[in-house]
């Protein structure tokens, strides 16, 4: 069964991007979202001149293409499900993280926090 999530791109605590991801979504190992994140956030320091760290909308969208390509692998770059944009939490995420974009300016990393959403009895 696959561990889905929601991640919130957050600017100053109000949620400006909201990103569902199917898979993969528990925080420990290799592959779980944290160390994704911090994959994702070298790549962006290494590829970009602009990291856009402090801008929630931008990043995600940049998430979203890094995400894209490493889900598509050695298939055709928009061969891919498991992301998507919402406007409101999916239902059945097990986690939610927060990557706060702000207010720092200065070019350092989000910093990103998880937690496990409350379900009504």
């Amino acid at each position: 069964m696959s561990t889905r999530c929601n991640i919130h791109f957050t600017y100053m605590g109000e949620v400006e991007a909201n990103v569902y991801r199917h898979c993969d979504g528990y925080p420990e190992g290799e592959s779980g979202v944290p160390a994704d994140l911090a994959r994702f956030f070298a790549d962006v320091e290494s590829q970009t001149k602009d990291t856009r760290f402090g801008d929630p909308a931008y990043l995600a969208a940049k998430f979203i293409v890094w995400q894209a390509g490493e889900y598509a692998a050695d298939k055709a770059p928009l061969d891919f499900i498991g992301l998507g944009v919402m406007t409101e939490d999916a239902g059945d995420g097990a986690y939610t993280y927060t990557v706060e974009c702000g207010p720092a300016r200065d070019g350092t990393r989000p910093v990103v926090t998880w937690c496990r959403p409350r379900v009504d009895a």
